[in-house]
């Protein structure tokens, strides 16, 4: 049986890490006998290195981040103490998370801890539904900070020839292994966290680089109509990229995911002219454009039509010289959706195809 030293007792062994043995643990001073789980660290030529991590995570007190509970050593080899999640890992869930609306809720706790990471200067690295924990209330809770990258005061903690993250999950400038790549160091979690969210959305899918556009990885690809899955690919466009400058930081895809709620709430759409959607009105067609003076370029063209047939070039002409109409029918019912593009906050980019 291992020996932990006077305040820890142990209960039973739990998986093995890549880098450390780990054991369900409860407190030898502890009446209530809670349980807390124990990972021993395996090469001792790690000891400085985990224990800098160990007591920069454990400031890390946030809702949605594991609770580093003690740290130690027994016999000369360290180990830290952590709270132990009753509901498993992501990846040991044997059903479904749930519905759209139930994943993004998920979706955005993680984000908050991230971001909360991020805010005090340590990236994690290696995000993966196998370092996202469930409480017993069914809480996600980011852990397994083992290979994170610390900056403090411009400095990094982590040793570079360091073996780094998942290779389904890790970004490609760390694909080699090597954490000396990080030009943007947040950026490379964001990249993991658009891999976990498509993991999560597609019930335990995943795929090689940036694919989820592909015709094999698309979601919801036989249950057209449902914006949740134009949404959630408009949103890994901008998670899932190649250049780590180009993806948007954790906060903005924060922020994202809240509007995204907002709009499957509400029953609202995804904008684009290339997913199908569900007529509003009858629920069983889907909308077709009919009038285009958004992707032709050509809003003359799209005033004459509009006015042949529905009559609504004179309607216009006092709002603007050249109205750009783009109009869609249901193939069902004929319910007609009416859009002027030029006249909104964004302008057109938002309709392009």
């Amino acid at each position: 049986m291992p020996d932990f030293g006077p305040n820890w007792k142990y209960v039973r062994d739990l998986a093995e890490g890549g880098q450390a043995h780990t054991f369900l643990v409860v407190s030898t001073t502890d009446p209530t006998e809670t349980q807390y789980v124990l990972k021993r660290l395996k090469n001792l030529e790690r000891r400085e290195r985990f224990g800098r991590e160990v007591r920069a995570c454990m400031a890390l007190n946030h809702p949605n981040i594991l609770r580093i509970n003690a740290y130690g050593e027994a016999k000369g080899k360290p180990f830290l103490v952590s709270e132990y999640c009753s509901g498993g890992s992501l990846s040991d869930q044997k059903k479904p998370l749930g519905g759209p609306l139930e994943i993004l809720s998920m979706f955005k706790t993680i984000c908050e801890g991230v971001m909360f990471a991020h805010t005090n200067n340590i990236v994690h690295r290696d995000i993966k539904p196998d370092n996202i924990f469930l409480r017993s209330d069914g809480t996600p809770v980011l852990g397994d900070f083992g290979i994170c990258y610390i900056d403090e005061d411009g400095a990094c903690l982590t040793a570079t020839e360091e073996v780094v993250g998942s290779r389904w999950y890790c970004a490609p400038e760390l694909q080699n292994g090597r954490v000396d790549n990080m030009t943007s160091p947040t950026a490379a979690d964001v990249y993991s966290l658009g891999k976990v969210l498509y993991w999560m959305m597609s019930n335990g899918r995943i795929f090689s680089r940036e694919e989820h556009r592909t015709d094999a990885f698309l979601l919801g690809k036989n249950r057209f109509g449902s914006p949740e899955y134009e949404l959630v690919h408009q949103l890994l466009d901008k998670m899932i990229v190649a250049d780590p400058h180009k993806r948007w930081n954790v906060h903005r895809v924060y922020y994202e995911v809240e509007r995204m709620i907002r709009v499957v709430s509400m029953g609202g759409h995804a904008i684009a002219l290339n997913a199908k959607q569900w007529c509003s009105f009858c629920a069983s067609g889907n909308y077709r454009v009919v009038v285009d003076g958004v992707t032709s370029g050509n809003p003359l063209k799209a005033r004459e039509e509009a006015q042949n047939q529905f009559g609504l070039a004179a309607a216009a002409a006092g709002a603007a010289r050249n109205p750009m109409w783009l109009i869609m029918v249901c193939e069902n019912c004929g319910h007609v959706q009416l859009f002027r593009p030029d006249l909104s906050q964004k302008g057109i980019e938002n309709w392009q195809r």
